[in-house]
């Protein structure tokens, strides 16, 4: 199927890409009683500048954004560097909209609010069992990636409709429940990171540290892990954490603690591991945890999953952009 998205100059396809309080001011702008104006100081300083701020982005053909010493800044002086910035975002969840509600219908499922509130639920009881911290957190979030009220719910309900495409497929065998079990009540390692380019500068590493230099100071100097800037150090991980690679679990869990364990090559890079605490398993039994480990194992499945289905349908393969800013937004930066 090829779908034509045609974002030209159309002001309601382009909203997503403006902030929340753009929207405000352009209510702002476009008010027409005086006394809505007057209950706020700042809005009400601007009153007399109003009008010909107006007529300029009229002129310019743009929308009022907002009055800055009287000089007007219209949406469309904003509207490029918007789109550089998140307009390759906002275009493919607009795209994976259109193909998930299409595969929804042929699947004739409907996303019900009860749906939509139960995916709210959901990522709520992921951040903390404690709801007040829950919602905090989510307030975080939210600020950090800019989800206002439009895109949050289209957040929730695109989650909803991937769920319900990915159900049917679904399964919870007993080689998962056990890796399910090992991740909530089993032993873990506390350890540091290095992520090298070559086996030689993963000697170099290793003899730097037996000559007295800190793990932890090399990670953060050479290592090319995330984890550098915390000096290698990670979660707690279990023996079954499909979050690592099985040869580095191996590492993490048959290194001596505090000491390097040997380099181990991985997807073209050389790691280095040192183990530096333990923690026994819980004492929680299997038949216990049944319940937890099945809930923990179809979460991770359905995330997995759902990952893969969102990959493809916002795919721009076979999408028409009319927009040369969207064009632009799009093309990898190059080497000067």
């Amino acid at each position: 199927m090829r779908i034509t998205i045609n974002v030209l100059r159309n002001s309601v396809a382009l909203a997503a890409l403006a902030p929340l309080s753009a929207v405000s001011l352009v209510q702002y702008g476009c008010a027409s009683k005086p006394s809505a104006l007057l209950t706020d100081p700042v809005h009400a300083s601007a009153t007399t500048s109003s009008t010909a701020a107006s007529s300029i982005a009229q002129e310019d053909g743009g929308t009022l954004v907002a009055l800055v010493d009287g000089s007007a800044i219209g949406f469309d002086q904003l509207r490029t560097a918007l789109i550089e910035s998140t307009g390759q975002a906002i275009l493919r969840d607009a795209v994976l909209d259109v193909r998930l509600a299409e595969r929804l219908r042929a699947a004739r499922i409907e996303i019900t609010s009860e749906k939509i509130e139960a995916e709210r639920a959901l990522l709520l009881s992921t951040l903390s069992p404690d709801g007040a911290r829950a919602l905090e957190l989510l307030g975080e979030i939210r600020n950090r990636q800019g989800l206002g009220k439009q895109r949050f719910s289209a957040l929730l309900r695109r989650n909803a409709g991937l769920r319900a495409l990915i159900a049917p497929t679904i399964t919870l065998d007993e080689e998962g429940m056990q890796n399910a079990f090992d991740m909530l009540h089993g032993p873990k390692r506390v350890a540091r990171l290095a992520v090298l380019t070559s086996l030689a500068d993963a000697e170099q590493f290793i003899t730097a540290v037996n000559n007295g230099q800190t793990f932890s100071d090399l990670a953060v100097a050479r290592s090319l892990h995330e984890s550098a800037t915390r000096g290698g150090l990670l979660a707690p991980i279990t023996r079954r954490d499909p979050s690592y690679p099985e040869s580095l679990r191996a590492a993490i869990f048959t290194a001596n603690i505090n000491r390097i364990g040997a380099p181990v090559f991985d997807s073209g890079r050389f790691y280095l591991v040192q183990p530096i605490e333990e923690f026994p398993a819980d004492g929680v039994s299997m038949s216990a945890s049944r319940e937890e480990c099945r809930a923990m194992l179809r979460l991770s499945r359905e995330r997995l999953l759902m990952d893969a289905l969102a990959r493809e349908l916002s795919s721009l393969e076979g999408v028409t952009i009319f927009d040369a800013a969207f064009d632009a937004a799009s093309e990898p930066t190059r080497p000067r």
